[in-house]
C-alpha cells in the first residue's frame, strides 16, 4: 500500500517554503532606505543663499571639512578638503572606505535628495592627510539648505582592530 500523505507533505512544505521566501523578500525591502521626505534637524543645516560664493568649515568628531560653495540658482559648485580626525589617524593605518554625501533640504528640513560628493578607498593615514573633492550639483528648486552625511571604516592597528564612523543626520 502506497503512502499518499508523502506527496501532499512535499507539496505543502514546498508551498510553505515559497511563502516564507516571499515574506522574507518583502520584509527586506524596508532595509532599502530612501531618505527623501524624512527630516534633518536645523542644527545640521548649512544655509544656501540663492547665488554667490561662500565658504566655511564643518567640524565633527571624526573629521573636519573645509568647503567652498558657489551657487547660481539650482547649480551648486562645491569643493572641499576633508581632514580625518587625529583620534582616527593616530590609531589606524588605513581608511578602508570613506563616502561623503550632500543632503539638500527645503525650508522645513525635509530631505529632497541625497547626492554623493566623494568616495575613497584604502587611504593610508600616514601619507594621505587630506581628501580633496570638487563637483557641481544640480539642486532641487526648493533647496534652502544643505547637510552632510558620511560613513567610513578605519583598520590596521597592531591588533587588527576596526572602527566604523559615520554621521547621518536624517530622522
Amino acid at each position: 500500500m502506497k503512502d499518499s500523505s508523502r506527496p501532499l507533505f512535499s507539496e505543502c512544505s514546498r508551498l510553505l517554503g515559497c511563502m516564507l521566501l516571499i515574506v522574507l523578500m518583502f520584509g527586506c525591502q524596508s532595509l532599502i532606505f530612501d531618505p527623501r521626505g524624512h527630516r534633518v534637524p536645523e542644527s545640521s543645516w548649512i544655509e544656501l543663499h540663492p547665488s554667490g560664493d561662500y565658504s566655511g568649515t564643518w567640524n565633527k568628531q571624526d573629521l573636519s571639512l573645509a568647503y567652498k560653495f558657489v551657487r547660481n540658482q539650482n547649480q551648486l559648485r562645491i569643493s572641499g578638503s576633508i581632514q580625518i580626525a587625529d583620534r582616527i589617524t593616530n590609531s589606524f593605518f588605513i581608511i578602508q572606505y570613506f563616502h561623503l554625501d550632500a543632503i539638500p533640504v527645503d525650508a522645513q528640513g525635509k530631505v529632497l535628495n541625497m547626492i554623493g560628493l566623494t568616495s575613497a578607498a584604502n587611504v593610508n593615514t600616514l601619507f594621505d592627510h587630506c581628501l580633496d573633492f570638487s563637483t557641481t550639483l544640480t539642486l532641487p528648486s526648493n533647496t534652502e539648505a544643505i547637510a552632510f552625511s558620511y560613513r567610513g571604516r578605519a583598520y590596521g592597528t597592531e591588533h587588527g582592530d576596526i572602527m566604523d564612523f559615520w554621521e547621518y543626520p536624517v530622522y
